[in-house]
């Protein structure tokens, strides 16, 4: 995982908060104290406890004091961008976009090194501590804390970076209305992505669990994904996010993902189609190419067993849209190029059946 570059560029921004529409180096914007975005992610459980880490004793500041998810934002990035991209860096983890939400809006946090603005989220994760993957070049350390305990550390600024300031009690104020909430059971339960239970031959067992469950214990699940090919029978490949924990990096199919509890193999086609690319498809423009079982084990508590429905597609329009967060590159490749890749798949997502059934479908026609 990539250290965060001293000489990335920020916008400076006045004392109200508003862009100057200057970009100037991370390392200049700290020397000179200039204002800038910051982000930060309040991790919340269903036990309403607030994951914490413990910044590396090798940071130069603030080493070994507990603080929250937090990161600049780079650039003219939107700041949703920057939260997700710094929660997938720091706890290198597949959360979605809509594990997170707004917690406190753009609000000054000035301390003696670093003055900025920063937009607080909030983010649901219900895994134990043990199963949770960080950083550990960047982190020693991550901790599930009460909401007392986090009250606590931010009064008395021990150990932490905290500051009992604005900032930080408005964070407090938010929690604790979240926490009080009656409909606080329900929010949490909405962020939680559910898919079904399957077999190890792909029946369905009447079993519904949570996608970190399946991940971390091999659950078999249902997946799909969808080549798109264009009028010169080339094949669009996407190469995903680095962020990633399945594959980051490599080459994939044009479009894949879960098939959520409750959606049939089409609706969740659609959906991701529309996340990750521009077409807007219509499902009787798509049609089923194969079924294949994937077993793979990324790391230890990251375990992928799951049956692909692969469904093809054809398209007489270039795609422009590219998603920054989980697709980095997309390009239509020949046949020609395609087959080339597969002979080491180097740098291509391992899915021999899945990229076999397109070529065999394209070369046939």
């Amino acid at each position: 995982m990539e250290v965060a570059d001293k000489k990335e560029l920020l916008e400076v921004l006045d004392e109200n908060g508003k862009g100057t529409n200057t970009l100037e180096q991370r390392s200049v914007i700290h020397k000179k104290g200039l204002f800038h975005n910051e982000v930060s992610c309040i991790v919340i459980n269903n036990q309403k406890q607030i994951l914490l880490q413990k910044r590396s004793k090798n940071k130069k500041s603030y080493p070994s004091c507990w603080a929250l998810f937090a990161g600049h934002v780079v650039g003219y990035d939107s700041i949703r961008d920057a939260i997700i991209k710094e929660m997938r860096e720091e706890l290198v983890s597949e959360i979605k976009e809509e594990n997170i939400f707004l917690l406190v809006d753009k609000q000054k946090n000035v301390r003696e090194d670093n003055k900025c603005f920063v937009t607080c989220f909030a983010a649901f994760i219900n895994k134990d501590i043990k199963d949770i993957l960080y950083q550990k070049n960047e982190i020693d350390e991550v901790k599930w804390f009460t909401f007392d305990e986090f009250k606590q550390m931010v009064k008395e600024e021990k150990g932490t970076i905290f500051k009992d300031n604005e900032y930080y009690n408005s964070i407090i104020n938010a929690l604790d209305k979240l926490f009080s909430s009656k409909n606080f059971g329900k929010k949490v339960d909405d962020l939680t992505e559910k898919i079904e239970e399957l077999d190890e031959y792909g029946n369905p067992t009447g079993k519904i669990v949570t996608r970190e469950y399946a991940h971390n214990y091999g659950i078999y699940h249902k997946s799909v994904s969808l080549f798109i090919i264009n009028e010169k029978d080339e094949i669009l490949l996407q190469k995903r996010s680095k962020y990633k924990i399945r594959n980051g990096g490599l080459w994939d199919v044009s479009v894949s993902g879960h098939v959520r509890y409750g959606e049939d193999d089409m609706t969740a086609v659609l959906r991701e189609c529309s996340e990750e690319t521009k077409y807007d498809l219509k499902s009787k423009d798509i049609e089923f190419l194969v079924r294949y079982k994937e077993n793979r084990k990324f790391n230890e508590k990251f375990i992928d067993n799951s049956w692909f429905n692969v469904y093809v597609t054809r398209v007489d329009i270039p795609n422009e849209k590219i998603h920054d967060l989980e697709v980095a590159e997309n390009k239509f490749v020949s046949v020609k190029e395609l087959k080339k890749k597969m002979e080491t798949y180097k740098d291509l997502a391992y899915k021999p059946e899945a990229f076999e059934a397109i070529i065999k479908y394209i070369e046939e026609k």
